[in-house]
């Protein structure tokens, strides 16, 4: 099954479909985070979210808010969001994070 996200432009119709259950690169991550997407992703068998509402992003766990808001470029976010110490860029990077969905 693959989870669609619309709304690309033309040179990026690579990153129409996203495999879920999948893994995808940073540069990919980075991409649906500055188009303003929201991502749910797998981290050890546990449901993570990135939101984004007016006063910014921030990472959660269920109902449980794991950073406070930040505003920035998605490569700042990556840097700044944290699980258990690593960021979030550094468990993409190593391909730890399995794609749920991408609104």
């Amino acid at each position: 099954m693959e989870v669609k996200v619309g709304g690309l432009m033309n040179n990026d119709k690579e990153y129409a479909n996203v495999p879920e259950g999948d893994t995808i690169s940073y540069d990919q991550f980075v991409y649906y985070l500055e188009q303003g997407r929201e991502i749910e992703f797998i981290y050890k068998d546990q449901l993570y979210f990135i939101d984004n509402a007016k006063k910014g992003r921030a990472l959660w766990r269920g109902q449980t808010q794991l950073s406070d808001y930040s505003v920035g470029d998605g490569g700042t976010l990556l840097g700044s969001f944290k699980i258990n110490r690593d960021s979030l860029g550094d468990l993409i990077k190593n391909k730890k994070l399995r794609i749920s969905t991408i609104f």
